[in-house]
């Protein structure tokens, strides 16, 4: 009888397990010439259940990294997001892959990928780079990740896999593409530089572990050989997609990575796309959408290449549901964050104790600013509030640009 219980618990969390990583992050890139304003706009929600705690740091440029935007959640290895002073910005998606060979130097990397990306590139194709050097040289120690970067000229998706293969495309200027939990890059040209990059024995070794069999299945792709079957078959990741789909294309699989939209995409369509949610379930839960119970952050990248990085990179973040909350919009110019945002004075000590003291949260932290955003998630917010509330922060935001002088430091300390 024990035996059986303790199966019926182990079974209930693999399920549990299972379910959360169908709820791992979604994210949309649109170039340049698709969008209203002409720039490069990046959209990400961040999905993680457990407790989670949302800081805000302003890191400073030094002799040895950039300065950069840093929403952190203590503990967490692949949720951080970062923009710095050139507008380069990070997010990333879990990708499970069927890879169960892990090709490592020490512990592999995970966590230092994404802040080596925010300190040191200076381009999104500098981000392309370093990803996959570290990759590389180090091997990837998770099962699969997409990360998606984006600067004001251009955005990329770089899909690693676990141990030392990795592929990245660029996101071409009249395109949008959309990707849930499971890699969309199909086929792959590395004689293109200027649209991919990634291991130059990416098909071989698929071919080597029977992910791919020429003769069968006719023209490579990536994402068919590399992905978990289970990530591909989920039916939460193929339900977000088709939600994203249908508003950008109005029609179900456009295209394998990116397409062009029905129209040019605004800031709003962004917002619009990532507060997408089905009706509440009776109990009062989000589930099976691109906004979901999980949600914990989502930001948007506006990328604008027409202006200074200062004024023109603004990374937009609505501190969980995008449903209900209020998108404040974070400069690249900005040079500290509002005292209170981040559960210790500096970035520094943030940084030093990231990983050791994720627990407890609440308990050590009780009056951290963002438990009035948790505790006042709602399901059924009223929309014309929330748009309201919405049009009165873009009417500052259109003051403030227009000023002559740009105290980015005062402009955020306004709303918090």
């Amino acid at each position: 009888m024990k035996k059986i219980l303790a199966s019926v618990v182990l079974l209930l969390g693999l399920t549990a397990v299972l379910a959360a990583q169908d709820y791992n992050c979604f994210s949309i890139i649109a170039g340049r010439n698709a969008t209203v304003d002409g720039s490069v706009l990046m959209a990400h929600n961040e999905d993680d259940s457990g407790e989670q705690m949302l800081n805000i740091y302003v890191v400073p440029a030094t002799d040895k990294n950039l300065r950069y935007i840093w929403c952190e959640f203590p503990g967490m290895e692949v949720s951080d997001v970062f923009m710095n002073q050139f507008g380069v910005s990070v997010a990333s998606n879990g990708c499970p892959s069927r890879e169960d060979k892990a090709d490592l130097k020490g512990k592999g990397v995970l966590y230092e990928i994404r802040t080596s990306v925010a300190k040191y590139a200076r381009t999104a194709r500098e981000a392309v780079a370093i990803i996959g050097s570290m990759v590389e040289t180090f091997g990837y120690s998770g099962s699969g990740r997409s990360y998606i970067v984006a600067d004001p000229s251009e955005g990329w998706v770089i899909s690693v896999v676990k141990g030392r293969h990795w592929v990245a495309q660029r996101v071409p200027d009249d395109k949008v593409m959309t990707i849930p939990n499971y890699y969309v890059i199909g086929a792959v040209d590395l004689d293109d530089e200027e649209n991919f990059a990634g291991s130059d024995d990416l098909v071989e070794y698929a071919i080597s572990r029977g992910w791919y069999d020429p003769a069968k299945d006719g023209d490579f792709s990536f994402a068919r050989a590399y992905s978990s079957e289970k990530s591909i078959a989920s039916t939460n990741n193929q339900r977000r997609h088709h939600q994203a789909w249908m508003y950008f294309f109005g029609m179900d699989r456009p295209g394998e990575f990116a397409s062009v939209p029905m129209k040019k995409v605004s800031l709003r369509d962004m917002m619009n796309v990532l507060a997408i949610h089905d009706p509440a379930t009776p109990d009062g839960h989000l589930v099976n959408s691109i906004c979901n119970d999980h949600t914990i952050l989502s930001s948007i990248f506006q990328l604008r290449p027409m202006l200074d990085f200062e004024t023109g990179c603004v990374m937009w973040n609505a501190m969980g549901h995008p449903c209900s909350e209020v998108y404040v919009p974070w400069y690249a110019g900005i040079t500290k964050a509002p005292a209170g945002l981040g559960r210790y004075k500096t970035a520094q000590e943030a940084e030093k104790k990231h990983m050791s003291a994720g627990k407890d949260l609440r308990k050590n932290h009780p009056d951290h600013f963002y438990w009035q955003y948790v505790d006042g998630w709602t399901v059924n917010p009223d929309p014309q509030a929330m748009h309201d509330r919405q049009r009165e922060i873009f009417r500052e935001r259109n003051k403030f640009e227009k000023s002559a002088t740009k105290d980015y430091n005062a402009f955020i300390e306004k709303f918090y």
